[in-house]
This record gives C-alpha cells, structure tokens and sequence, in this order.
C-alpha cells in the first residue's frame, strides 16, 4: 500500500493492482493524512518512515491551551441539542484535563476525552466518577491513574 501511494504522490498516477487499472486523479484532488505523534500521549504509535514523511507537509495540532477556548470548544461538542453539562462543571473538567497534561507521569486527557466523560455523566455518572473512570481507561501500563486523585479532589 505504501509504494502505491508513493506512486501517486512522486507520479500523479494510481495503480490498481487488482485491475491493472492506471487511474489519474483530478488535479484538485488531495490526499490528507492524520497520526498520532510517537509522544508520550501515544506510546504504542510508530513513527512514520522516512519515505513516506518526506512526501507530506507535517502539521502539529497541540493541545488547546487556553482552558476557556477549550471550554467553549467542549461546551458546543456536549451541549449543543440540549444541556448535558453546565459550564461550571465543563470549567473544572477542562482545568483538570490540563492539569494531566502538565504531568508527565499521569495519563493524558484529550478533548476527546473530555467529550466521553461528559457522556457518562450524561448517563448519570457523578463528574468524579466519570472523570476516573476516563483517567483509567487511557492510563498506560507505567501510569497510575490514582496518583492524579488527589488533585482532582480541587477540582471537582
């Protein structure tokens, strides 16, 4: 797969083994790829080749790090059809979140994660509650979930 894709991108031009159908793209076509980076948030992802890195334009999307423009970007994720969580919670999960972030040793809660904890307080979890529970499901096997607790406890 690797080799037919640096076809296409050296080349302009698509081979369809299956066929031996040689396809030509439209020349508005664009190719977008997305990965995790091999950091500490993604252990297990690999880092991508040389090859095939040198063939695309790398974009880093870091972590929101205003808390209130990750607050408003949650806040319209999880309530924007009806109420899920009000702000003041949303406030304390993103201030947590961040704090994860900071701290090499803890496990690291995205955006994305912030959205499944507001699904489980949707289904009537305690924000607590739901905020440990995410924090276990993305720990790695180095990581203690327990060790972040205590500093939840200021938060929520």
């Amino acid at each position: 797969a690797a080799m037919a894709l640096h076809r296409l991108l050296n080349e302009g031009k698509l081979l369809v083994k299956a066929h031996g159908e040689l396809v030509e793209p439209h020349p508005s076509a664009r190719i977008v790829i997305t990965m995790n980076p091999p950091t500490r948030e993604y252990r297990d992802s690999e880092p991508m080749n040389s090859a095939t890195r040198g063939r695309f334009r790398a974009l880093e999307q870091p972590y929101i790090q205003d808390i209130d423009v990750e607050l408003d970007t949650l806040d319209a994720q999880v309530n924007s059809v009806y109420r899920v969580v009000d702000r003041g919670t949303l406030r304390k999960v993103v201030q947590f979140a961040h704090q994860t972030r900071q701290n090499e040793n803890w496990p690291t809660l995205s955006t994305r994660n912030l959205v499944i904890i507001c699904e489980h307080i949707e289904d009537g979890a305690a924000p607590k509650a739901a905020i440990k529970n995410e924090v276990w499901a993305v720990a790695e096997p180095n990581q203690y979930p327990e060790d972040t607790y205590e500093t939840l406890d200021d938060y929520v």
